[in-house]
């Protein structure tokens, strides 16, 4: 294992009502250069607004954790959740609630408001993702109802791209709009609901098994048959495949032969490698590995629905590959984003290399470039034999097993 942070670019500085805060941050999340604008300005209204004590707030996308952790430094009593889809997000808030000595900040994943079990936040504030679809959207807007006590606000900042939908969603008769106001880029708004929210029904179904997330559905052909997938919005992929995909899928067959009792999928998106991995082999059980919880949840859905037995299927929401068990992992299969670092690529075979069996085979595909240094760093440590590596527009897969 490497012994330092491949993923951490700088510490930056923030000032929040006299308190000195510093963060760290990385290239992989959002506003990694500073804290982002947006939620400079909907921190500043939290203070223009002198909403200056709150007993339970909830930072919902919290990302590295600027507005959670500054509002817990400002109101020390305040009971603060920070939740984020992104695993390296809720590291890096981890990492940096400590970092500003406020330790007892609970912090955790959760797809929306799937995995937040609260219904009595006084305050949940929000930097808006813009690019998570409508229907999504809307229900980040709506079902905070079901997460607030009586008198409970929700103040939040979006950019323009999406301001006119939001402005919209929030004219619904059960919102009140307490405070608003535009910058070039940027609008902010406070709002509670005013039915009462303690008779709210909230949906015994969670928002992904409600369709929430639901984008379509995507057919796709193989050697194996025609296979049919949901897509969800805010994943790649939804209506044409990638090179990097489409590789993997057509190097599958290179797998025939071999005993699986255990597969690794990282980044596994939308789910059609391991779907294909489940139709062209007998797989004894597949590990789906992603920062993206999202991912996670509508691969395994997939699986499941191209009947693969949902005893077999494990997820780990987590940054890198490890399962944790050396030698075990027959077949590791991956995309490696070409946008990551050349320490990022090494750490993820590092890990890889470890978790796989004697005969086991690692496959991986990106842009050319990475499999390049990939290939060299494997020639020169010697850590594994190359026995197949193709190219296709730019793209490049390998196929590594051990010497």
């Amino acid at each position: 294992m490497r012994d330092t942070d491949v993923y951490f670019k700088k510490t930056v500085q923030y000032e929040y009502r006299g308190f000195n805060l510093q963060f760290r941050t990385s290239q992989d999340l959002f506003s990694s250069y500073g804290i982002d604008i947006g939620t400079q300005r909907l921190l500043r209204t939290l203070t223009s607004e002198r909403i200056n004590v709150f007993s339970k707030v909830l930072d919902f996308g919290c990302g590295y954790g600027p507005i959670g952790i500054a509002l817990k430094t400002v109101c020390r009593s305040s009971v603060v959740h920070m939740v984020d889809k992104d695993a390296l997000a809720i590291s890096y808030s981890r990492q940096n609630a400590e970092l500003n000595n406020v330790n007892d900040i609970k912090i955790y994943p959760s797809l929306g408001f799937d995995d937040i079990k609260e219904t009595d936040f006084d305050l949940i504030v929000s930097n808006i993702p813009a690019k998570v679809g409508e229907s999504v959207l809307s229900h980040i807007l709506k079902d905070a109802q079901f997460h607030l006590s009586p008198h409970g606000k929700v103040a939040i900042v979006v950019i323009d791209t999406i301001s006119t939908y939001v402005a919209g969603v929030l004219k619904d008769l059960n919102i009140k709009i307490l405070f608003s106001k535009k910058w070039p880029g940027h609008v902010v708004y406070h709002y509670e609901f005013t039915s009462n929210i303690q008779t709210a029904t909230q949906p015994i179904q969670s928002a992904f098994d409600r369709g929430i997330y639901d984008r379509g559905e995507k057919a796709i052909s193989t050697k194996s048959g025609r296979l049919s997938l949901k897509t969800a919005y805010g994943l790649a992929e939804f209506d044409t495949l990638s090179y990097e995909t489409e590789m993997i899928i057509n190097k599958l067959s290179a797998l025939i032969g071999h005993k699986i009792d255990k597969a690794i999928v990282f980044n596994p998106g939308q789910g059609y490698l391991p779907v294909t991995l489940s139709k062209y082999i007998k797989v004894g059980k597949i590990f789906l590995i992603d920062r993206n919880l999202l991912a996670l949840r509508n691969s395994r859905r997939n699986l499941i629905l191209n009947k693969y037995p949902s005893n077999k299927i494990s997820f780990l929401h987590q940054v890198g590959v490890s399962t944790n068990e050396s030698n075990s992992t027959d077949c590791i299969i991956g995309i490696l984003d070409d946008k990551d670092s050349p320490d990022i690529h090494k750490m993820l075979l590092e890990e890889s290399t470890n978790d796989l069996s004697k005969e086991g085979l690692i496959m991986l595909v990106s842009s050319s470039t990475p499999i390049t240094r990939l290939e060299s760093f494997i020639r020169s440590e010697k850590l594994l034999k190359v026995i197949d590596r193709e190219r296709y527009k730019g793209k490049s897969l390998i196929i590594f097993k051990r010497k």
